[in-house]
């Protein structure tokens, strides 16, 4: 239909594709695994509507933020949150904005580009400061943020005053166009009609794809990094990480295997790996990780 629509009302259908792009999907409903520590709900202003979060753990504690990816939510880390407070952090959960119960209400219905995800991600982290769950003018001691919630966080971090010790980002893509591009090539479209359905994304956005380019930003960040990504990730390909990682001066990249995009956030050694990386006083000392970096 959009590709036919290209033919008739070009404009509608390179609106139609954008979109369709940036509309996250809901997770189906279906038996899942919650935090065993109790959070307690909270909820701030976001750019398309409020965002749900939860705050799990003592007062007091140092305090983590967790970031899931696109078309998951905060459950998807349930296992790890009571990790974390079992070992005494303060952990902060969110459901990004147009996921799980934060809503995405818009002119452009349900998108949520990256720019809205990381100020999703930014609101939160103030609203830590206003609960008291980080010092005022403070950091996390640590953000953990997965696929596109990574991308999201870095961006937060670089242009929206996001602050942590350290961040553990997981398989994080680090050029919309990635995804853009396999939308485009699902909806068949032609080298001129993806050119338009691009403009159109811009246009929703406000700027421009390559402005979200992740390496260039993460060369000011000055932060200890880990990146973890699977071998054989079929979602977000292994150069994402690595070009990350060479812009970030102060990131370590480990390179997992088997464990394709998602099972990153539930594995137990990666668990392992993320919980010392967190409690570790010398993070420049590669986290006790096996150096296996290609």
């Amino acid at each position: 239909m959009i590709r036919a629509g290209f033919a008739i009302a070009p404009g509608w259908a390179a609106r139609r594709a954008a979109t369709l792009f940036l509309a996250s999907l809901r997770r189906p409903a279906g038996p899942r695994s919650v935090p065993a520590s109790h959070g307690t709900p909270f909820a701030v202003d976001g750019p398309v509507g409020p965002v749900a979060a939860w705050s799990h753990g003592r007062p007091g504690d140092p305090a983590i933020l967790l970031v899931h990816g696109w078309e998951d939510d905060h459950l998807s880390w349930a296992t790890l949150v009571d990790r974390l407070v079992a070992d005494g952090y303060r952990v902060l959960t969110l459901d990004l904005p147009g996921h799980g119960r934060s809503p995405a209400r818009s002119r452009h219905g349900r998108a949520t580009p990256i720019p809205v995800l990381a100020a999703g991600v930014a609101a939160v982290a103030r609203e830590a400061v206003a609960i008291g769950a980080v010092p005022r003018g403070g950091k996390f001691q640590a953000v953990i943020a997965h696929s596109l919630g990574g991308t999201a966080t870095l961006i937060a971090a670089t242009e929206m005053g996001l602050m942590a010790e350290r961040f553990a980002i997981l398989a994080a893509p680090n050029h919309p166009r990635l995804f853009a591009g396999a939308m485009m090539q699902m909806l068949k479209l032609n080298p001129a009609q993806v050119e338009q359905a691009y403009a159109a994304i811009e246009a929703i956005v406000g700027r421009s794809m390559d402005s979200l380019y992740l390496p260039p930003k993460l060369r000011d960040l000055d932060a200890a990094g880990l990146i973890l990504h699977s071998r054989d990730d079929r979602t977000v390909p292994l150069k994402h990480s690595q070009e990350n990682a060479a812009g970030w001066p102060r990131a370590e990249l480990r390179i997992l295997d088997g464990l394709g995009h998602r099972k990153l956030v539930s594995d137990p050694d990666v668990q392992a790996m993320l919980l010392h990386f967190v409690k570790s006083e010398a993070p420049a000392d590669a986290y006790g990780l096996r150096p296996d970096a290609a």
